[in-house]
């Protein structure tokens, strides 16, 4: 059986050992005992300040007094201005009275007999509606009154009127 190697794949083989032994090579070379022999040490000694020659000293922070009146970073590179003072609040205006909310009750139908007088309150969230008599509480909301063809039922200082058809307007 002949194992088959491409010949890039030998040829990249024989450069991988060719550098692998040149390496073994130079490694026992670099950590001879004579490559570590200490250097002399050499001495480091700044200038003092007074001795640069043609070297100004520092300036006073004084004379960049125009440089520090803008700012530099600024687009405009003006001087920070404040923004005006917010005008004083105005009165409060009493608070609105607020849209009677629909409650989403409809009137299903009446009954009214000698002894009974029964509204059917349909809600218009649940199809399921409920019989009630006059003081009964239905979904939050009291019966007040039952007529033939409405019924009043009333909540907290709100009063709604339910009517079984559509009123029809004055004349």
């Amino acid at each position: 059986m002949t194992i088959g190697v491409s010949p890039l794949t030998a040829a990249s083989l024989v450069a991988l050992a060719a550098a692998n032994a040149w390496l073994l090579s130079v490694v026992p070379q670099d950590h001879a005992p004579e490559a570590h022999a200490v250097a002399a040490k050499s001495e480091w000694r700044p200038k003092p300040p007074g001795l640069t020659m043609g070297v100004p000293g520092p300036k006073p922070l004084t004379v960049y007094g125009g440089i520090l009146a803008q700012p530099i970073f600024f687009k405009t590179r003006q001087p920070f201005v404040p923004p005006p003072p917010p005008p004083p609040p105005l009165a409060k205006a009493p608070a609105p009275v607020p849209a009677p909310v629909d409650p989403g009750l409809a009137l299903g139908g009446v009954i009214i007999a000698p002894d009974v007088k029964k509204a059917y309150v349909v809600s218009k969230s649940d199809s399921r509606g409920t019989w009630a008599s006059e003081g009964d509480s239905v979904m939050g909301w009291t019966v007040r009154s039952i007529d033939a063809g409405s019924a009043r039922l009333g909540q907290a200082n709100r009063i709604i009127d339910l009517h079984l058809y559509t009123p029809k307007p004055p004349p």
